[in-house]
């Protein structure tokens, strides 16, 4: 069989796999494995799927992931996440919409410490609902808020999609961790002002809190301070050189246990140990098998062809960016981001890194390309058939029904998109520290 079509033909298999419900790391180990078996043969297949995932899990770059899943569980058992929304309560509360805004703001806090999206919501969604409901904030309102805020995990550094477009892509982690910080607080005001909108057009969707002193405000920051210094030092000791994304994220993780230290239990110790060893075996296993299945692709010759015809299409570069975020943002809406990244980068690159070549336009440098793709995979978490932030938030919140979280979201995502066009537009915004960090 032709290798291309064979390609064509395991991604077929792939897709139907996957629709049937089976795990992503099992699906793409396995076709990866056929298809290099009827390629390779039997025995330079068994080869490769035994020695490709040990040869790129060894990769020292990839110590970012279990340090700052380590860093969120911590700020997690230690009650930070609390206290982070409780500040943003305090200082936002007053204004139309109030509680709204503090539930997007406390999302952007956490994301902070967190990196995972779905982790993120169902955090979230515990603290903040409650209190929510208690002052009858509107139920579209108050899940859109936290799965949207939930997004911005993604995002805001450390993001584990990062990290992972970083790791295939072959570019550097500190600088796309840098560079979703602006777009990160850009969706986060975006949010914030979109509710103050609507809420001061109409204020019967949920009413502000009274009686909030500057007493109040003061000493809510207490909670949260050393939490906010943490984060400032892991992404500054970044941004200076003075040390790589892997030193900074085990700084981030005995920062965040020694935040935590007096809060902490023994058994809460344990369980950030085990629930970190199980995220990230959860996430390597993922990798492992994707890492077959792509390798399989490039000895199929599938990422060459791809982007030698979308070249000759003679298309606008512009507009098959669009397509490729377009495609992404579709995907998203079924799939889980990390295998998503995996499974779509070696294919799509080789295209983004032509288009920088002939065009020269920051549009198409990989790092820009990156936040886009990550930027994409995040409103496909809010959108529906299969949102999964929603459907995460719906174990937190039975009560509420799927059609109207998704409603509820609807607002979020034309936010997002009009986002996605600014960044589009003005890719500056992107590479502004990245490109501050290399000078």
């Amino acid at each position: 069989m032709d290798p291309i079509a064979l390609g064509l033909l395991a991604i077929v298999i792939l897709t139907m796999m996957l629709f049937t419900g089976m795990r992503i790391a099992f699906a793409t180990a396995i076709c990866g494995f056929v298809g290099l078996w009827v390629l390779r043969g039997y025995v330079p297949a068994a080869s490769l799927a035994s020695t490709i995932p040990h040869s790129h899990l060894t990769n020292y770059s990839l110590l970012v992931l279990p340090l700052f899943i380590m860093m969120g569980f911590f700020a997690y058992h230690a009650g930070i996440t609390r206290d982070l929304y409780w500040a943003a309560r305090q200082w936002c509360g007053h204004m139309p919409g109030g509680l709204a805004i503090a539930t997007v703001f406390g999302s952007a806090g956490f994301a902070a410490a967190c990196g995972a999206s779905t982790a993120s919501a169902a955090v979230m969604g515990k603290i903040a609902l409650p209190e929510l409901k208690k002052f009858n904030y509107d139920d579209k309102i108050s899940t859109g808020c936290v799965a949207a805020g939930g997004t911005m995990a993604t995002m805001i550094p450390p993001s584990v999609l990062m990290v992972i477009y970083g790791f295939i892509a072959e570019e550097s982690i500190g600088a796309l961790l840098l560079a979703g910080i602006l777009p990160g607080l850009l969706e986060a005001v975006s949010y914030g002002t979109m509710l103050y909108i609507r809420f001061k057009i109409n204020p019967d969707l949920g009413p502000p809190i009274r009686g909030i002193t500057w007493n109040d405000r003061i000493s809510s920051v207490k909670g949260v301070w050393g939490m906010v210094v943490l984060v400032i030092i892991v992404m500054g000791s970044i941004y200076t050189g003075i040390a790589t994304p892997s030193e900074a994220a085990g700084c981030g993780a005995a920062g965040a246990l020694l935040l935590a230290w007096r809060r902490l239990t023994w058994a809460s110790f344990k369980s950030v140990m085990l629930e970190t060893a199980r995220t990230t075996a959860l996430i390597f296993a993922i990798v492992a098998g994707v890492l077959i299945f792509v390798h399989f692709l490039g000895f199929t010759g599938m990422p060459g062809t791809l982007a030698k015809t979308i070249m000759n299409l003679d298309a606008p570069p512009t507009l098959v960016l669009i397509g490729f975020l377009f495609l992404y943002l579709c995907m998203g809406m079924f799939l889980d981001g990390i295998g998503m990244l995996l499974l779509t980068i070696p294919l799509v690159l080789p295209t983004i890194h032509k288009l920088y070549e002939t065009t020269g336009n920051e549009l198409f440098n990989p790092i820009v390309f990156g936040v886009l793709v990550v930027r994409m995979i995040e409103i496909g978490l809010i959108t529906p058939p299969v949102g999964l932030n929603v459907y995460v938030l719906k174990g937190v919140a039975p009560q509420v029904k799927m059609g109207d979280m998704f409603k509820g979201c609807g607002w979020f995502v034309f936010v997002d998109l009009i986002n996605v066009a600014i960044l589009i537009s003005f890719p500056a915004i992107i590479l502004l520290i990245p490109n501050a960090m290399i000078k």
